[in-house]
C-alpha cells in the first residue's frame, strides 16, 4: 500500500484521466473495498458486487474528490452507503433506517465455515461497530479519518470505539485460546 503522498500523487494523475492510475488504485484498494462491503452485507458475493459498484461511481465522480489525500476515507465512505443500499434493496417493500440496517444486516447471517473466529465474532456485531473497527484497526485510518466515514462526529469515535471493543470481547470471552490457535 502507499503512503499518503504516493496515494494522492496517483489519485492525481486519475483525475487527469489516466486510467492506468486508477486501475492502480482498484488494485491498491479493491481488498479493503471488498473486506468493508462483506463485513457490512455479510456475503462475499454480495461484496464483490458492491465492490464492482463502488469503484464505477469512484471512477465517475473522481473529480469531486476535493483532497486526493483524502482517497482512502472518501472510497470508504461510498462502499459503505453502497452497503447500506444494498440491505435496503434486499428486504423488498420496507424502509431501512437507522438501528433498522443493523437488525437486518450481518448479525441474521451466518458466517462461512471456513472463516475465522474474529470474522465470526465481527459478523456479530453492528454494522457501525464492525465498520469503526475495520476502518481504525485493519485499515489504520485515524479517529478523525474513520468518524468521517462513518458520519460520526470526531470526538465521539474514542468512545464508540471503545464500546465496539467490549462488545467485541463479551463475544470472545471465553474462546481466547482458540483465537491465539488461529493467529499462530
Amino acid at each position: 500500500m502507499r503512503d499518503a503522498d504516493g496515494v494522492a500523487d496517483v489519485v492525481d494523475r486519475a483525475k487527469a484521466g489516466d486510467r492506468q492510475a486508477f486501475d492502480s488504485l482498484v488494485r491498491d484498494f479493491a481488498g479493503f473495498v471488498h473486506a468493508l462491503a462483506r463485513r457490512t452485507v455479510g456475503d462475499p458475493d454480495e461484496a464483490c458486487d458492491i465492490a464492482q459498484e463502488v469503484f464505477v461511481k469512484a471512477w465517475l465522480n473522481l473529480g469531486l474528490l476535493r483532497e486526493s489525500g483524502r482517497f482512502p476515507s472518501w472510497i470508504a465512505a461510498i462502499t459503505r452507503r453502497a452497503a447500506i443500499d444494498h440491505l435496503r434493496r434486499r428486504i423488498p417493500g420496507q424502509v431501512l433506517e437507522g438501528e433498522e440496517i443493523e437488525e437486518h444486516g450481518v448479525e441474521d447471517l451466518r458466517p462461512d465455515p471456513g472463516s475465522s473466529l474474529l470474522e465470526a465474532a465481527m459478523s456479530r456485531l453492528s454494522e457501525r461497530d464492525r465498520s469503526l473497527l475495520t476502518l481504525v484497526y485493519f485499515r489504520e485510518m485515524t479517529h478523525v479519518e474513520a468518524g468521517e466515514v462513518l458520519g460520526i462526529p470526531g470526538r465521539n469515535v474514542r468512545v464508540y470505539l471503545l464500546r465496539a471493543r467490549r462488545r467485541l470481547r463479551e463475544i470472545l470471552e471465553g474462546r481466547e485460546n482458540e483465537l491465539v490457535q488461529q493467529i499462530c
